[in-house]
């Protein structure tokens, strides 16, 4: 039977994602696990009518999907979307995934969603455009003796064109994917989190940070080590801050090294999915404060990406405040794998306005909450 309604299910417990309201993963145990992957775009087509020989279209995708699973292992990953691309075979060929396309109309405020299987992925990086092949599926009747009540799917006509969407696709059964590339606090990480190869045996995944209070306590009574600008800093970055003596947030702010996320790219993405007053501050430190309280109010954006790197398997990175962003565009050089492109800080300008700053002509200006600008994660430190 199709799991379309398993599926569904899983949808609503999107918040455990951006919310980070999670228990650690027990990577001891490799039994197969359900996954769930998530492209989301700024808009697109479903081309064709009836149920078989549909086109869906992505357009202005990311240049990430992410990839997770509920309960009991809770994992959640970043890949680049090429490397999506190039993985498909590998993945889903034995079973045609299905997918729910959550969309919406331009010519309605509600949400409309679809369930399809999707396949032959075709991603155009330049354009960012990806397209599949798709066929309109129906609820089937769950035949499960504890199963709820039943799920009435929207009737959407097709062709469509929609101006913001996010596909979910079922990842069918796969084994656990183990956590061990987390480094030791104590031991910081000689290289990035993340390695992309389109040779290696194993996605090239960063780890999604599920809880910042799970990050590793200092160890009581170790001395505390000194970091020059430019050091490799405890979850893998560049130190580019040091306060030059303790703060009530720390003392060093460190950036994630080029390459982050697996693309030679830092990606770009949405202030925020709404727009709208969050209370957010200027000054070096209150960055983790900023996207701790953009995540309450953003289902997703910049501050949930940050927050989801988990670079030294660390989980409390953050998107910079405006005061950070300063320092970390006057050590750009140094720290290295900048685009020249306009970064997002976490504070914003007004309703429904945050400040970031031109990478390539050093300007600082302030943008709609819906401008996709780029973003780089750092996190403070003692």
């Amino acid at each position: 039977m199709r799991r379309s309604v398993a599926l569904l299910a899983l949808l609503t417990t999107l918040g455990l994602l951006t919310t980070g309201c999670s228990t650690p993963a027990d990577t001891t145990s490799q039994a197969p696990v359900s996954y769930l992957w998530v492209v989301n775009s700024e808009g697109g087509t479903i081309a064709g009518s009836g149920d078989t020989g549909l086109t869906l279209t992505l357009t202005g995708v990311r240049d990430y999907v992410t990839q997770f699973a509920d309960r009991p292992v809770r994992h959640a990953y970043v890949l680049s979307t090429l490397d999506f691309e190039n993985r498909w075979a590998d993945w889903f060929s034995p079973v045609t995934p299905n997918a729910v396309l959550s969309f919406t109309e331009p010519a309605s405020p509600m949400p409309a969603s679809i369930v399809l299987e999707v396949t032959d992925p075709v991603y155009d990086e330049s354009a960012r455009t990806l397209s599949f092949t798709a066929t309109r599926l129906h609820r089937e009747p769950d035949p499960h003796p504890d199963s709820v009540e039943s799920v009435s799917l929207p009737n959407v006509p097709t062709p469509a064109t929609f101006i913001s969407g996010a596909l979910f696709i079922d990842g069918a059964e796969d084994d656990a994917v183990s956590e061990s590339t987390e480094s030791d606090p104590a031991e910081p990480s000689s290289a990035p989190t993340v390695e992309a190869s389109a040779d290696a045996a194993e996605p090239s995944l960063v780890p999604v940070a599920p809880d910042e209070s799970e990050s590793p306590a200092p160890m009581l009574g170790a001395a505390a080590r000194t970091y020059r600008i430019g050091d490799r800093g405890p979850g893998g970055g560049i130190v580019f801050y040091d306060a030059g003596s303790q703060q009530p947030w720390g003392r060093y702010l460190e950036a994630a090294p080029a390459g982050w996320t697996g693309s030679s790219r830092d990606p770009g993405v949405r202030w925020c999915n709404r727009v709208g007053r969050i209370a957010t501050s200027d000054a070096i430190g209150t960055g983790a404060a900023n996207t701790t309280a953009m995540l309450g109010g953003c289902a997703w954006g910049a501050g949930v990406s940050a927050r989801a790197y988990a670079g030294g398997g660390l989980h409390d990175w953050s998107l910079p405040s405006k005061d950070e962003l300063n320092q970390l565009y006057l050590q750009r050089t140094m720290i290295g794998g900048f685009a020249a492109d306009f970064y997002w800080s976490s504070s914003q300008a007004g309703a429904g306005g945050a400040w970031y700053r031109d990478f390539g002509g050093g300007g600082l200006n302030f943008g709609g909450e819906e401008v996709g600008c780029v973003l780089r994660p750092v996190r403070a430190f003692s």
